[in-house]
């Protein structure tokens, strides 16, 4: 290991360790890599900027907008609303309600945190009133909200095919299927749950035509990701111009619900998603640059080397390796920063060594990181969790156990059956 990189990753693990945002620790870590090195600092801005300089991240803030706009239009009482019709009235129903509407949601949001601070916060509040455990909600509202990431629209996969290259289109795709089966792996468990802990049996109070109604008023609300995902699928418009169109959908369903009178609270919606979307593109171009100091200094070499002088050529052990240690740094590193950091190291690998499908990898690796999001003790849902309902993490994160262990199952079944992520994607010749 040379002194440069020896330099770089102990600077990286004190700014860490010292609480420094992640984009910042990067871009400090960069500037003292450069100076130890010796070479020029505008190298440190032209790589930023050379990062940043991709057609396709323009997707990142439109998507963001998008779901703010679709918030702001009333979609998370309507999908409530559509949910509690389809799934409400068995035993538990609240409880399905919760994992249906993260499932829906996420196909507008994109988003786990605005899962569990929008939609999760509305059906939390419905699960305590009806009898539920308030432990017990929130672990399931913030379980629930990471199907969001993976199913389309995902801003986490519109990333991480932006900085790798792989299909943006191909990866978007490739997460439908976890996603949905992350739901119904959710779902069985609360089944088997629901006569143990005798949870009610909601009763709807609702007329055929009124539940015709509201089944019928939600969906111009789960009309996005259809229209989103047909346009690409079918030629008509790039990933990047549907989070454009998008946003006009938002646009034009909020004129429509407010009657043409959008009030000044709509300013919040840009306001979270611009907050948002520069976090994330400051992390990008951060990342831009320690990916090319990873590069310079061979680490992805470094690594095969290593794979091969420990599990050889099994791909059924490095994929084993691959997942361990993924969900180990995931409870440590919020997911988005954590694949910034490793998707250029692992992924070269993962298809130039072993031979992997970059899209199929790609889900794996994200599926990944997006668990350590409910993990403890840094996952982020987990952190927002504990904020909307005023519980502590550690009891929280105890009623969350079943469903992690449900959603780790799911994982490991898309990492050994490649179809369950590649199916779609081939179906309409996103992936080889």
């Amino acid at each position: 290991m040379s002194l440069p990189l020896l330099v770089v990753i102990l600077s990286f693990t004190f700014f860490t360790i010292m609480g420094i945002p992640l984009s910042f620790t990067m871009l400090l870590s960069s500037i003292i890599y450069f100076l130890v090195k010796g070479d020029p600092l505008y190298l440190v801005v032209h790589t930023f900027f050379t990062g940043l300089d991709a057609f396709t991240l323009l997707a990142i803030p439109f998507f963001i907008l998008a779901g703010e706009l679709m918030a702001y239009s009333g979609t998370v009482k309507k999908i409530a609303d559509f949910s509690n019709i389809v799934v409400g009235k068995y035993r538990g129903g609240l409880a399905y309600v919760n994992v249906l509407a993260s499932m829906l949601f996420g196909g507008v949001s994109g988003s786990a945190i605005a899962d569990v601070g929008g939609i999760g916060r509305l059906i939390m509040d419905s699960m305590n009133e009806a009898g539920y455990d308030r432990s017990f909600s929130t672990a399931l509202t913030v379980s629930s909200s990471i199907q969001g990431p993976l199913i389309p629209p995902s801003i986490m996969m519109v990333l991480l095919g932006a900085i790798t290259g792989v299909s943006i289109g191909g990866l978007l795709l490739g997460g439908a299927i976890p996603g949905i089966l992350v739901g119904i792996a959710q779902m069985m468990v609360i089944r088997l749950m629901a006569g143990k802990k005798k949870f009610p049996r909601q009763v709807i109070k609702m007329g055929t035509k009124e539940k015709l109604k509201t089944l019928m008023g939600a969906i111009p609300f789960l009309m996005m990701p259809f229209i989103i995902l047909g346009g690409i699928l079918s030629g008509i418009f790039t990933p990047t111009e549907a989070s454009a169109i998008a946003v006009l959908y938002g646009l034009v369903l909020s004129l429509i619900v407010k009657k043409g009178r959008i009030g000044k609270d709509i300013l919040h919606s840009f306001k979270n998603a611009m907050i948002t979307s520069t976090a994330i593109l400051m992390l990008t171009g951060t990342s831009s640059i320690f990916s090319r100091i990873l590069a310079v200094e061979k680490v992805p070499d470094v690594l095969t080397n290593f794979l091969e002088s420990t599990i050889g050529d099994n791909r059924f052990l490095f994929l084993l390796f691959v997942n361990v240690f993924l969900l180990l740094f995931g409870m440590v590193m919020d997911a988005m920063p954590a694949l910034l950091v490793l998707a250029p190291t692992f992924l070269p690998v993962a298809v130039n060594h072993y031979g992997l499908n970059p899209v199929h990898f790609g889900v794996v690796m994200g599926f990944n990181l997006i668990i350590g999001l409910m993990t403890p003790p840094y996952g982020a849902a987990l952190f927002t969790g504990a904020a909307v309902s005023g519980l502590p993490i550690g009891k929280i994160a105890k009623d969350m156990v079943p469903f992690i262990i449900a959603s780790i199952i799911i994982l490991f079944l898309v990492t050994y059956f490649p179809e369950t992520v590649l199916f779609l994607p081939k179906l309409f010749g996103m992936a080889e």
